[in-house]
Parts: C-alpha cells; structure tokens; sequence
C-alpha cells in the first residue's frame, strides 16, 4: 500500500523569483541608459558651444556636472560666462557677462521640455574692463519646449529683478521691477519655411530711472509683438540675423509700392482715355 502513495510533487519556484529577476534587469538597463544619456551632456553641449563660437557668441562654464538619476537630468554650471563678439552695430566691440550658476532640468521621459533656473548677481562688461551693469533677482526661471529642434515655446521670469549702474563709489539704481515675465512662442498654421512668432512682455511694478520722471513712478505694462520673416534658425551674429529678418519686410514695402505706382499709371492713363472721348465727343456736337 505504501507503494502506491505517490509522493507529493514540489511547487516550481521559477514564478518566485521570476519578477525580482525581470525588475532587476530593468533597473540594470534603465541605469545603463540613463548613464549613457548623461555622458552625451558634455558631447552636446561642446557641439552646441562650438557652432554659438562661430557666430560671435562664446560660453564657458569653470565646472559642470550631472545628476537628477534614476528619472531626471540635472545639468548645473557654475560660473558660468558668455563673450559677445561682434554682437552690436560696432563690430570691435565685445562684452562680458558672468552669472553665479544656472541649474537645467529636463525629465527623461519627456526631453523636449527644458526647465532653467538663474542664480544671481550676474555682471556686464566689455572685455578686458571693470563691470559696468550688475543685475540681480530674487527668482529667475526659463522654459524651452520643443527642443532639440527648433523651439515651440519659450518663457523667461524674473521676480524683483534689479539693475544698477556699478564702477562709481556706490552701485546707482536704474532699473527696478517685481515682476516680469516674456514669452514667445511659433503661430500655429504659419509656414514651416516663414514662421511667425508672437511675443508677450509683461512688467508688474517696474521703474525706470534717469530717463524721465514719469518713468520712476511704479508702472505695469502688457505688449504684444508678432515677428516675421525668422526664416534662417541657423547660428550667426544678431546684427545678421537681424538684418536677414528685415529684408522679406522691405521686399514686400518694396513690391506693394511698386503695385500702387503701378495702379497709379493705369488709373491715371484711364482718366486721360476717358477725358481724350469726352473732348472728342464735344467737338462732334
């Protein structure tokens, strides 16, 4: 009889083990990938440093590192500066400006959306010289969407944003605001190869000195712009990418006034027809 009982079957353990197994290996690949997304920040951004070299524009950072795992990008740059060379309408001239850190966040699983947060005071000057203008704030944010391409969106805050005039005894205040805001961003169902873009500045108690009394007293302010003609995103000196910009707008000035005088002749040949039967007609009768 004991023959006959079957010994009792033992359970797999594979189900066990088989979901701390697979969560591991996520973590392994995920960690992998995350890793390798964070050593392509130095390659990018030397790529991206060096095509705004070509056009002018030079940026240093005196250290740069990497954080944000397992499910952000954390890129913070301290002390960093840009170089503006031939960035004016005087070509020869050049200036400096410093900031204390800018910290960029961007989530993995979304990165087309950038996220930048300024640490001030920051300082202008022309090379080789003494800062002229420091500015400082309390909160400064900055969003792109649509990156890497060309953006869609762009915002810029600042909170008590202040400017002074620095070199003197003691920094002279020209510029005060508690808060302003900038935004631009593509019109939809404008042309792919002529975007337009519309543009909101807001200001929300901000004064202006030494240009006019009026201007001292706190003020709010809310202008929209639409820009046409941005056809060419490629790195070059503003002045050029300016200039470009204007061109199209001129073209078409150019072409409607040479339509009117245009009008103008035929409409002016018209009433000398008109007058030619009329004269015509009279010494008929």
């Amino acid at each position: 009889m004991s023959d006959l009982i079957s010994a009792p079957r033992r359970r797999s353990r594979f189900g066990l083990y088989a979901v701390p197994v697979a969560v591991l290996i996520a973590a392994v690949l995920w960690s992998g990938f995350w890793f390798f997304a964070a050593s392509q920040v130095g390659v990018q951004a030397d790529a991206w440093r060096a095509q705004e070299a070509k056009a002018g524009r030079v940026y240093d950072c005196d250290k740069r590192s990497v954080a944000g795992y397992p499910f952000r990008l954390e890129i913070r740059c301290e002390q960093p500066s840009v170089m503006l060379v031939s960035q004016t309408a005087s070509p020869q001239m050049s200036f400096v400006a410093r900031l204390a850190e800018i910290l960029v966040v961007a989530q993995i699983y979304d990165p087309k959306l950038v996220i930048a947060e300024f640490k001030g005071p920051a300082t202008i000057a022309e090379r080789n010289a003494q800062p002229t203008l420091s500015v400082d704030w309390r909160l400064g944010r900055a969003s792109v969407v649509g990156l890497p391409a060309v953006p869609q969106r762009a915002s810029l805050v600042f909170d008590d944003l202040a400017i002074d005039r620095t070199g003197g005894p003691a920094p002279t205040p020209l510029m005060r605001v508690n808060h302003i805001e900038l935004h631009g961003r593509q019109v939809e169902g404008s042309a792919p190869d002529s975007p337009a873009i519309e543009t909101v500045l807001q200001i929300n108690g901000g004064t202006l000195q030494e240009v006019h009394p009026l201007l001292t007293q706190p003020s709010n302010a809310d202008i929209h712009a639409r820009l046409n003609g941005l056809k060419d995103f490629s790195p070059k000196p503003w002045p050029d990418a300016f200039a470009r910009s204007r061109r199209p707008a001129a073209a078409s000035r150019s072409s409607s006034r040479g339509s009117s005088r245009a009008m103008c002749c035929r409409s002016r040949r018209a009433r000398c027809a008109s007058t030619r039967k009329a004269a015509s007609r009279a010494s008929c009768r």
